[in-house]
């Protein structure tokens, strides 16, 4: 460890960067009177076991322990009024974070990734006001504090992998989490939403796969903001309702229970979204028809409206589902890998292309996908389009 004899050579340090020094079990006391240190680095210091007290660190802004052994955070923290960043993920041995670091209110990252026995957060978690983004992969955390909701400042939340975790019913209450833009809970055991999930005003991205849903609140039509959700590996929801028409991917491959869905497609949206519905065969043939019947109806709108408003940007879209039959209402067919297409001169309308729509039945037999260590039973049916850009327009 460094000697305390040295500190008062290092009084204009800034920045202390001991990482992967595997032989480090202490640091001096003294470290924490260097009046400019702000950054202190300990990364993979893998014998480290604890920190001296921190009462005189008032300029630190970031500390990084990941991957130290250490089980315990000194009760002094608070003293580094303006810590910024705080990384303790792989702190295997971690155990608690002191009530005290909730008087950071500097603190804007709160990295705990892979602290398998950190079991809970601290009551006054709500206090962190100027915190941005909690990231808790992989944790022990069995409960998210109620006064989670008074973040209003928080970018994203990430409990994925951390199994049986408990939300808070209240989560949304009152606008909170207004700023809200990335919800992470896959993985997590959870059985149960909140009712007004809509109410996160902010929300972009919402992964929820890999839980026991029996269903989806309702309340997320009024997500207006969310881009892209995923519901993968449902093993109890029986149906989706209505999502926001602003939609750009919806990952919902591998639900065994699903039977029903609506509002796939948006009229009013420019764009065809991106939809995996892979692996669902429980889905009724009528309701596959109404899909592939709204793509159509997608398709023919899309044109139109791209005609109206160019120039535009370009869009690819997709829809994949279990099928076993090319829609009637494509010209062009041929059986195969490849296929060649012979374009008359009055394919595109004045002699410019807006895009392609296209199909393909895709037959798997007994592939099965390594990721996800599964085996895809059936034909499945992919429906897509790819809109050009202004760039790529053909002329004739």
């Amino acid at each position: 460890s460094p000697k305390p004899s040295l500190i008062p050579h290092l009084n204009k340090l800034v920045s202390l960067k001991l990482s992967g020094c595997k032989s480090l079990k202490s640091l001096p006391a003294e470290m924490f009177h260097l009046e400019f240190l702000k950054e202190l680095d300990l990364l993979g210091c893998s014998k480290l076991k604890r920190l001296p007290e921190m009462s005189s660190a008032v300029n630190i802004e970031e500390v990084i322990l990941n991957g130290t052994a250490i089980e315990e955070l000194p009760s002094s923290i608070d003293c580094i009024s303006g810590l910024s960043i705080m990384d303790v993920q792989n702190c295997k041995k971690l155990k608690s974070l002191p009530s005290n670091l909730c008087k950071l209110t500097c603190l804007r990252a709160l990295i705990l990734n892979g602290c398998s026995k950190l079991q809970r957060l601290p009551d006054e978690l709500g206090n962190l006001e100027a915190l941005g983004y909690l990231h808790a992969e992989g944790t022990g955390i069995r409960e998210v504090p109620s006064s989670i909701v008074r973040l209003n400042n928080v970018r994203k939340l990430d409990f994925k992998g951390t199994k049986g975790l408990s939300l808070p019913m209240t989560l949304s209450l009152g606008g909170a989490l207004r700023g809200l833009w990335c919800l992470d809970l896959a993985d997590c055991g959870i059985t149960e939403l909140p009712e007004n999930l809509g109410m996160l005003t902010s929300l972009i991205y919402l992964y929820l796969d890999k839980n026991n849903f029996g269903r989806i609140p309702e309340s997320i039509i009024q997500l207006s903001t969310l881009l892209y959700i995923r519901l993968s590996h449902f093993e109890r929801l029986q149906s989706l309702p209505e999502h926001p028409c602003c939609l750009i991917e919806l990952d919902a491959h591998h639900c065994t229970a699903l039977e029903s869905l609506s509002g796939l497609f948006s009229s009013n949206e420019p764009y065809h979204p991106c939809i995996d519905l892979s692996d669902n065969y429980k889905m009724d043939q009528n309701v596959t028809r109404g899909i592939l019947q709204d793509a159509l109806q997608k398709f023919k709108h899309m044109g139109t409206e791209r005609w109206k408003r160019i120039p535009f940007s370009g869009s690819k879209g997709y829809i994949l589902l279990p099928g076993s039959e090319i829609p009637e209402w494509f010209s062009f067919k041929s059986e195969g890998s490849s296929m060649t297409l012979e374009m008359t001169p009055d394919f595109f309308n004045k002699n410019r292309g807006l895009g392609f729509a296209f199909s393909a039945l895709v037959g798997f037999g007994d592939h099965q996908d390594v990721r996800e260590a599964r085996y895809v039973e059936s034909d499945h049916l992919l429906l897509g389009d790819d809109f050009f850009d202004d760039k790529d327009f053909f002329t004739f």
